[in-house]
């Protein structure tokens, strides 16, 4: 594998000093060696280090990271409930709009970003677990616990974006940089393995609402949730009946402890007010002192995906460049879904023009369209949840046209684990005992939709689905279930362009062309390892059909 970590701390920044070493042995000054660094790290020490890993694995805009924007953009293109969005149908920044026309080349920017963000977290997970030492120190045991759960959470996103990607289980010599493809069946035991050891190491959070005084690291339950999340993918992918049942056991540990629950109004997800609320098991730290180096909300998704320039903005509301926008498909799905559009599901998580035009505008503005405007990738329905609020941005610390936002970024929710149990305990015996179903009543009676007396399949699909927008999990999903072929068939056929109502009616004024999509093909069943990766490492075999 090509040589490509990122350096996060003091200790890491030595490494490629080592080539002139018989030439000029003589130690730089005020230069700690990474061995020293770690062996003697104090717990003040570790934390930093795994501070470091934390931020690596959340990321910022256009840098080594797992979770940043490009994953978030590019994942949500693939979906059916998206559109790429931008300022015009050929605004194709970072390849997006190539995603949602099912034009994706192995070159694109974000797979490339976040492959080297995977092994960036890997590689400085491991240093962490292989060189400091054994120690009864609880706080560093904390830290090496963290450090094992999120190189097996990174190594779970290689797996579903590629399938086979190498696993750097250690930290490599020399000889061992340019590792082959790794079987994902080996892969996900070795995530399984890493997941449940860490658990047993973790700490939980010390009551239900308490997540706040815990702060944004990983907790027991959440590495629980996770593995659970893993064996459900694992399990119904591939027919596992007995990974199934282990991802049963851990999400019904977590709904059993009683530690999390759904918050009663939906409005708040992604809000400030929601800020380390019961409902979130893993989140993004926003806040002005996160704990972790550099700008703590720097990859500006409330901008990328805010609403754009041609549309009238409420009051307290800043928008944004228009990615990801909400798709035709979704918007009347989820209209049926609720039984109708004015359910809180429904309006915390999109808006139609109607309910746009009925919000609080300044004094002075119009709302609505403004005048010859045109809003590209739009069918009448409007992205309302995680959006930024002027409110929640932090004020000096960007341009006028952008804003940085206090609001945290849920990675995991209560919702999610009661969905994934609803599902797995269906895969594994049929739901025989009704705790699935009881699971998913409650995610609906939430959302103020009736209850079901019984669950099919395509009951549980579609609850995923009106809960989980905008969450990246759309796409694997439907890549999972064998449903992709049939949904995604006419991706990117079709391009929408909104207008506003038609002259003199309150009809939308929705303008359909032709697009340039070539819909599904089955070679994305598996993304494609990056072309830079593949050229540098001759033992990295790119997936069918790239």
């Amino acid at each position: 594998m090509k040589r490509i970590y990122t350096a996060l701390s003091i200790a890491a920044l030595v490494l490629a000093a080592g080539s002139c070493e018989k030439n000029l042995d003589i130690p730089q000054k005020s230069v700690l060696s990474t061995e020293d660094f770690y062996t003697n790290a104090t717990a003040e020490d570790a934390e930093a280090l795994i501070g470091s890993v934390y931020h690596l694995y959340w990321g910022g805009r256009d840098v080594t990271c797992v979770n940043g924007i490009e994953k978030i953009l590019f994942l949500n293109c693939l979906d059916d409930d998206h559109y790429p969005g931008g300022g015009s149908f050929s605004d194709a920044t970072n390849q997006y709009q190539e995603a949602g026309s099912y034009n994706v080349t192995s070159a694109d920017f974000a797979p490339k970003i976040v492959y080297k963000g995977v092994y960036s977290v890997m590689y400085h997970c491991n240093l962490i677990l292989e060189k400091i030492p054994e120690t009864n120190d609880a706080r560093i045991n904390r830290v090496k616990a963290e450090a094992n759960f999120l190189r097996a959470l990174a190594m779970f996103d290689a797996v579903r974006w590629w399938g086979t990607p190498p696993l750097p289980d250690h930290l490599l010599s020399q000889d061992e940089y340019n590792q082959s493809n790794n079987p994902t069946e080996d892969s996900i035991k070795w995530i399984l393995a890493q997941m449940k050891e860490a658990a047993e190491q973790l700490p939980a959070i010390g009551g239900k609402g308490q997540q706040a005084a815990f702060g944004g690291r990983i907790s027991k339950h959440a590495a629980l949730a996770y593995r659970g999340k893993v064996g459900l993918w694992y399990g119904q992918k591939f027919n596992d009946k007995e990974v199934l049942a282990e991802a049963v056991k851990d999400l019904k540990t977590v709904i059993d402890s009683g530690l999390y629950g759904l918050v009663p109004d939906m409005f708040i997800i992604e809000r400030q007010a929601g800020d380390f609320c019961e409902e979130y098991l893993f989140e993004h730290n926003s806040g002005d002192n996160d704990g972790f180096p550099g700008d703590p909300s720097n990859d500006l998704r409330h901008t990328w995906t805010g609403w754009p320039s041609g549309l009238a903005l409420p009051k307290d509301f800043f928008g944004g460049w228009g990615w990801n926008a909400v798709s035709k498909e979704f918007g009347e799905f989820l209209a049926a879904h609720e039984g109708g559009v004015e359910k809180p599901r429904f309006k915390s998580t999109i808006h139609t023009y109607e309910q746009v035009l009925a919000m609080d505008y300044a004094p002075g503005v119009t709302p609505g369209m403004k005048p010859n405007q045109v809003i590209y990738h739009n069918a009448g329905y409007f992205t309302f949840r995680g959006l930024g609020w002027l409110s929640e941005a932090y004020e000096g610390t960007s341009p006028p046209f952008w804003k940085w936002y206090k609001a945290n970024t849920p990675m995991l929710r209560y919702a999610e684990v009661l969905l994934m149990y609803a599902e797995a305990k269906f895969l594994v015996d049929n739901d025989a005992d009704k705790s699935g179903l009881k699971a998913l009543n409650e995610v609906r009676r939430r959302a103020q939709i009736p209850e079901l007396a019984s669950m099919t399949y395509q009951d549980i699909k579609d609850e995923r689905r009106a809960e989980l927008f905008c969450e990246q999990e759309r796409f694997f999903d439907l890549v999972r279930w064998g449903d992709a072929p049939t949904v995604l068939a006419n991706k990117g056929k079709k391009l929408y362009k909104f207008l506003g109502y038609k002259p003199g009616t309150t009809e939308w004024n929705v303008v359909v062309e032709e697009g340039p999509g070539k819909g599904w093909q089955d070679k994305y069943n598996l993304l494609p390892f990056p072309f830079e990766q593949i050229t540098a490492n001759p033992n990295l075999k790119q997936n069918p059909g790239w």
